[in-house]
């Protein structure tokens, strides 16, 4: 018997922010999505989710508003599967979902998962997408082994798949000693992407494939990482895109990027585990290849120490443990954090880069799974972002935006062009129906 979640439980230190930034039309979303190699069929599908869901009791859950925080509640109705909305990354409406805080849809050959922040991260996500795909496959008769790869049916519940990792590795601190100043960033005001934003909340995403073979060679060449090679090249576009000849007053282009930190922390857990490193360029001097690689490489050295991690840590925590925190209301929590907006203030940053990294799959999925994305939602202030994630030996970039240009993504498939990396591009064409 698999171990079961408590009736209720509380939201991870990281998730306790989420809701407070949830608007009537948007919240902090994303999906990951699979394309398989034969249209879905949507009766096995959904059986696939309800014995997907005995494996994840950590998705099977309810947010609920309590007086001091939200919290998360066992949810006993049915979770249930929907055709894919054409309008992408729309806002999970939890009493349209049987309040699950995630929706699992699909259309011709995909199956999408669109996750609210609060539930998880990307690595709890793509966990869970993992074993949909797989019981889904399976159903249809197909036996495929897992490999080890899979958390799949059955299988028992690890206690510290459940647990908040930012309270395991907390360690008390005193007042003057909390590190404020790393979470803070770059006191500059970031540059703020601009464009035609699409009417009723419409999504533009480009897909970019490519040997990840390729682009791993091309970043040894250049003596860095991949997520270095790629940030750099998402910096450069940026500029070359919106600012080159046209704004000398822009502020830095400033980059987050998400830092998993399982491996540094040695955790297991599928709720949210994973701080942000800040990435910051100046677009009147730092504007070449390798000063950007060399900037990003600075950047991500620094940010992925584990000392300041665990002062990150700890910083974060605290603010929760605060006796006068902990005792205030919910609504004026909610009030102070708007008004602060002290972690992700809004000039603080121009664009999201998340490399998921390598989507470990069965060989025996080969047959059935084409490709895997992710993409992330975006909003009028940071109106474009980029994710990567490699399926087998192919890395999907996904471009998510809320603007009608694509000159960012232009810009980037050309400098991808000019490394010699061949590249296909697929698009939703949100900008030509909107321009219809």
């Amino acid at each position: 018997m698999n171990k079961k979640i408590s009736k209720w439980h509380r939201l991870d230190n990281s998730a306790k922010i989420y809701p407070m930034m949830e608007q009537r039309d948007k919240h902090n979303l994303f999906r990951i999505t699979f394309v398989m190699k034969q249209d879905v069929a949507p009766d096995v599908l959904q059986k696939a989710l309800e014995l997907t869901l005995t494996r994840f009791p950590s998705f099977k859950v309810r947010l609920k508003k309590g007086f001091f925080w939200y919290y998360f509640d066992t949810n006993d109705m049915p979770a249930k599967i929907y055709p894919l909305d054409p309008a992408p990354l729309r806002k999970v409406v939890a009493k349209k979902n049987n309040d699950y805080c995630f929706k699992i849809s699909y259309y011709n050959k995909l199956i999408t998962g669109d996750f609210f922040h609060a539930l998880c991260d990307g690595v709890g996500a793509s966990c869970f997408m993992k074993s949909l795909v797989y019981t889904y496959v399976n159903l249809l008769g197909y036996d495929v082994a897992s490999e080890c790869k899979i958390m799949t049916i059955g299988s028992p519940v690890q206690p510290s798949e459940l647990e908040d990792s930012f309270l395991a590795n907390y360690k008390k601190v005193k007042i003057k000693d909390l590190n404020i100043s790393s979470l803070k960033g770059d006191k500059k005001k970031a540059y703020l992407i601009k464009g035609i934003m699409f009417e009723d909340n419409g999504t533009g995403i480009i897909h970019i494939y490519c040997p990840i073979a390729d682009l791993l060679a091309k970043a040894k060449e250049k003596g860095c990482t991949a997520t270095e090679l790629l940030t750099a090249i998402f910096i450069l576009s940026i500029y070359e895109a919106q600012i080159e000849g046209k704004n000398n007053d822009a502020g830095n282009i400033q980059i987050f990027c998400p830092i998993n930190l399982r491996k540094i922390f040695n955790s297991n857990t599928l709720l949210n585990f994973s701080l942000f490193s800040r990435i910051s360029a100046n677009p009147h001097t730092d504007m070449d290849m390798d000063t950007l690689i060399s900037i990003v490489h600075d950047c991500l050295q620094r940010d992925t120490d584990k000392e300041l991690l665990s002062s990150k840590i700890s910083t974060t925590v605290m603010g929760e443990k605060f006796f006068l925190m902990r005792i205030m209301p919910l609504f004026i929590k909610q009030l102070i954090f708007k008004i602060s907006n002290l972690f992700i203030g809004k000039n603080k940053k121009t664009a999201t880069f998340s490399n998921v990294g390598i989507l470990q799959l069965p060989d025996g999925l080969r047959d059935h799974v084409e490709s895997a994305s992710v993409s992330i939602s975006v909003n009028q202030t940071t109106p474009v972002s980029l994710t990567a994630l490699t399926t087998y030996e192919t890395l999907c970039l996904t471009f998510t935006r809320c603007i009608t240009d694509t000159a960012i993504e232009r810009v980037f498939v050309k400098h991808l062009q000019d490394l010699g990396i061949d590249v296909s591009v697929n698009s939703n064409m949100w900008e030509v129906n909107y321009a219809l």
